[in-house]
């Protein structure tokens, strides 16, 4: 496998973890739209996805429509653990896991909507 692919391999598992946490599932907390900048370091480097959380729903896109409220720096394994509920959004902010720059109250209270009921 080649670097090309590893990073179209890192790049097809991002969207599919944001898809399957995120994209139209309207998990905002109710009065609390906003656009959130993830970066998320891969094995393969950083990728930049933006959450945008509106009342018509929930979207993962690429690009910023708009500028984020928050910026969210955490691992792709630290997000995976969110979205499946082994790592509270919490705790792992208190432990250095998780960085908020921004509106830090609006980002963890969009944070907790992360984890999928299994």
């Amino acid at each position: 496998m080649v670097a090309a692919d590893l990073r179209n391999d890192a790049e097809r598992s991002l969207d599919q973890l944001f898809d399957w946490c995120c994209a139209g599932t309207g998990a905002r907390p109710p009065g609390r739209a906003g656009v959130f900048r993830f970066v998320v370091e891969t094995p393969t480097g950083t990728r930049t996805r933006y959450v945008t959380s509106t009342d018509e729903g929930t979207s993962v896109l690429r690009h910023a429509p708009y500028p984020p409220n928050s910026t969210v720096m955490v691992s792709q394994e630290d997000l995976t653990r969110m979205v499946l509920g082994d790592l509270r959004g919490s705790l792992a902010f208190a432990t250095g896991a998780l960085r908020i720059e921004g509106d830090v109250f609006l980002a963890m209270t969009w944070i907790d909507q992360l984890r999928r009921g299994l």
